[in-house]
């Protein structure tokens, strides 16, 4: 009788599927013209999609994530932090702007000339998003899709997107590999579940609750307000360069466990980010460290790999995760 493949065999099939096939990974089948995306919109699709603009910079490198060469530019330009995750040859992208809630930096003109088969929106599957991918649409003239970037959609969004794309095969493996360290992480935090969350609170610009996706997945919540009295949070953690002198002050009133929030390359904890999912990962290292059975350097290493082809080096691995799990 044969034995049910346990979940690490799974993954390790997975990344054979990533690091050695490539060739494999660039073949599929061609999408349907007519795709239904995850605003239950009807969207006609070309057959063929090689050029791609993703309105924001999560979704631009969701994208690269399955076909670098598909992206026709970058929202901003590039820090050297994402320089470290880009390839050289296309460090010298154009600049063709961000389209979303908060920003509408577009260059039309040149995105005309750049002439994308296709636009990805990368956002919450909410009405007012939906409304957002129609009007951008309507105004480019241009397919837009709407997919969902919640972390729980990730693995269904890299299907989608790898189907229309021709990278099916990519966008399977890359899902897999998804939902093995979810459903890792999952099985963990289930042990916690009769636990009451964990009180946190968060140095950051961003209003409380835009964390409340990763934090609820990790058994947290986020003290909003917080004055230095009683309750205090178990844990405190910092966004780098929130403040001028974090630890000092912080320690001051008391707490021991501070944490900086890694950021390379890009925040660990931003919702709608494929870094996310290191960002869960590095939330059970610190919340359970006695209990935690992960390898958190090693997930780095892995992720970093099969999404951007990208080796991190033992200098840049202390870099990324200093004051990240040691208390100040």
């Amino acid at each position: 009788m044969h034995k049910a493949a346990h979940p690490w065999q799974v993954l390790i099939v997975v990344l054979l599927l990533i690091l050695l096939f490539p060739q494999l990974l660039s073949e599929s089948t061609l999408p349907a013209e007519l795709c239904i995306d995850h605003a239950d919109r009807v969207v006609e699709v070309p057959p063929t999609v090689s050029k791609v603009y993703a309105t924001t910079e999560m979704g631009t490198f969701l994208v690269y994530a399955l076909n670098p060469d598909a992206i026709v530019g970058w929202n901003r330009g590039l820090s050297p932090e994402l320089e470290f995750a880009v390839h050289p040859q296309y460090h010298s992208l154009p600049t063709v702007g961000t389209w979303d809630d908060t920003y509408q930096t577009i260059n039309t003109e040149l995105l005309a000339k750049l002439a994308p088969d296709l636009v990805v929106h990368y956002a919450p599957s909410s009405p007012f998003h939906r409304q957002l991918v129609e009007q951008i649409q309507q105004e480019l003239g241009l397919p837009a899709v709407l997919l969902d970037n919640s972390l729980a959609a990730l693995p269904e969004s890299l299907r989608l997107l790898g189907r229309l794309m021709g990278k099916e095969v990519r966008g399977q493996a890359l899902a897999a590999y998804v939902e093995n360290h979810l459903a890792r992480l999952a099985d963990f935090q289930a042990l916690y579940q009769s636990f009451q969350p964990i009180p946190v609170h968060i140095v950051s610009e961003r209003a409380p609750g835009h964390f409340d996706e990763l934090l609820h997945l990790a058994g947290m919540v986020e003290l909003p307000v917080w004055n230095g009295e009683p309750p205090l949070p178990d844990l405190v953690l910092i966004m780098p360069h929130a403040i001028a002198d974090p630890y000092r002050t912080i320690e001051r009133d008391g707490h021991k466990r501070i944490y900086q929030i890694p950021s390379f390359p890009l925040n660990w904890l931003e919702p709608g980010s494929i870094f996310s999912l290191l960002g869960l990962e590095w939330l059970h290292s610190i919340a359970y460290p006695t209990t935690y059975n992960g390898d958190l350097a090693q997930t780095y290493r892995t992720f970093m790999e099969v999404f951007f082809q990208i080796d991190v080096t033992p200098e840049l691995l202390a870099y990324t995760l200093r004051r990240s799990g040691i208390s100040f």
